[in-house]
């Protein structure tokens, strides 16, 4: 039996199981799980699609519907509100339909007693993100209302309406902000790429300035210089922190980029290479629209493995992912990046130490994730750069984030002057990756 609530309407159910559905199927589904005073109790209550199911286990995610059983709904949750959003367009020109079923209220055993309720959602016009449906407790039995309020603030509007924790948003699309320079005499030149340290003296030497003239700062992040001839290589290691110009690591036949991070969660790498003739290939175990799944690219680029699979250590409470690369000429650069896949669950980039380490064999650099915020609903960081150079391995700290909520990639930009210019959220949208470890 089918029966239409229309806006504002609500009709009582009998408490069983809900499917909650809605078409076309790129609209992303979210539950917030609200106690007596209108708002979650932590963020873990919010059921979306990086947090596929909540504490007590009475809400799922699942085929990208919703699955409530009210009957295991903990007490202290007075109401579900169930939201749509979408990462492209927006509502006023898709036709939204909305359906919940429910079934076998009372009896597990009985597959035809099934109930279902069309809620037609209309009026929205440039609304991102709207709330469908409230499914709430009403002296002692369970109600469904068709609510069809929009937003226009998208989803990050919608979850700090009812209480879930949304830091300020990091910069997009642009290096961290420059320090400002303490108070004193100017520089004699600016800073240019240093060479590794030797063994014993942790201090970086810098290579004169003269020799890497040092172009003007391009929107996304400045210029990369070119790499200076004659350049002496030596054995070490070195972490660019907040500020720190880029370095020079000695080319070998195989570079290895390792995205490391606190266990506890799991993050997934993946990396753009681009090419000299402006393509830029996506190396990643799980797809984006319009782009498959693509672990390699030509035997030069090769991601080892997902955390779990032989190819991927863990140790000292530390999990890794592992890019290795081989620098052909047809390489202009190579951009890690670290995802917070779904079935991850909530956690920021601060909270799980996110470091980037690019490796010769004999020497290191490292980019730690180190100025991000505690918001755990920024799912996407690009630490830093790696240039192929005819003298060696160029390395830039970038630190990029994306906007919170967003699944979108980074996009890459070759320029003429060999530069390359990393715009976050601008590529494509990521197909979320099946949790199989």
């Amino acid at each position: 039996m089918s029966q239409v609530i229309s806006k504002g309407g609500n009709v009582t159910v009998r408490g069983g199981r809900l499917r909650i559905s809605a078409l076309p199927a790129q609209t992303d589904l979210t539950v917030l799980c609200l106690l007596a005073n209108g708002k979650v109790g932590s963020d873990s209550d919010f059921v979306f699609y990086n947090q596929p199911a909540s504490p007590d286990g009475s809400v799922r995610l699942v085929g990208g519907a919703i699955e409530l059983d009210l009957r295991a709904v903990a007490a202290t949750t007075d109401k579900f509100v169930v939201a749509a959003s979408v990462d492209s367009g927006h509502f006023g020109g898709i036709a939204l339909s909305v359906r919940i079923s429910e079934d076998n209220a009372n009896n597990a055993d009985d597959a035809d007693d099934a109930d279902a309720y069309d809620l037609p959602i209309t009026g929205l016009t440039t609304e991102t993100t709207v709330v469908l449906a409230e499914v709430y407790r009403r002296a002692g039995a369970w109600k469904i209302r068709n609510v069809g309020q929009g937003y226009a603030t998208g989803l990050a509007g919608l979850a700090t309406d009812f209480g879930i924790t949304v830091d300020d948003e990091p910069g997009a699309a642009s290096s961290p902000p420059p320090v400002a320079p303490a108070a004193g005499p100017p520089p004699t030149a600016p800073a240019g790429p240093h060479v590794l340290a030797q063994p014993g003296n942790p201090a970086p030497q810098p290579v004169p300035a003269a020799a890497y003239p040092t172009p003007s700062p391009a929107p996304a992040h400045p210029a990369a210089p070119p790499a200076a001839p004659g350049v002496t290589f030596s054995k070490g290691s070195i972490t660019l922190t907040k500020g720190a110009g880029p370095v020079l690591l000695e080319k070998a036949p195989l570079v290895r980029l390792r995205v490391a991070w606190a266990s506890g969660t799991d993050y997934e790498a993946y990396a753009l290479v681009v090419l000299a003739d402006g393509q830029v290939v996506h190396v990643a175990t799980f797809p984006a629209a319009g782009i498959p799944a693509n672990p390699g690219y030509n035997g030069l680029v090769r991601h080892l493995g997902d955390r779990g699979r032989g190819d991927v250590q863990r140790g000292d409470g530390r999990a890794e992912e592992i890019i290795e690369v081989r620098l052909s000429p047809e390489i202009v650069a190579v951009i890690p990046v670290a995802y917070s896949a779904i079935n991850n669950g909530t956690g920021s980039f601060h909270k799980y130490r996110v470091t980037l380490s690019i490796e010769n064999g004999a020497d290191s650099v490292s980019i730690p994730a180190d100025q991000a915020k505690k918001s755990g609903w920024i799912f996407t960081c690009v630490p830093g750069i790696v240039y192929n150079r005819p003298e060696g391995v160029l390395i830039e700290r970038l630190e990029l984030y994306s906007r919170r909520f967003s699944e979108h990639r980074p996009a890459a930009i070759l320029h003429p002057d060999g530069r390359v210019e990393v715009r976050m959220d601008k590529g494509p949208v990521n197909r979320f990756k099946a949790d199989s470890t």
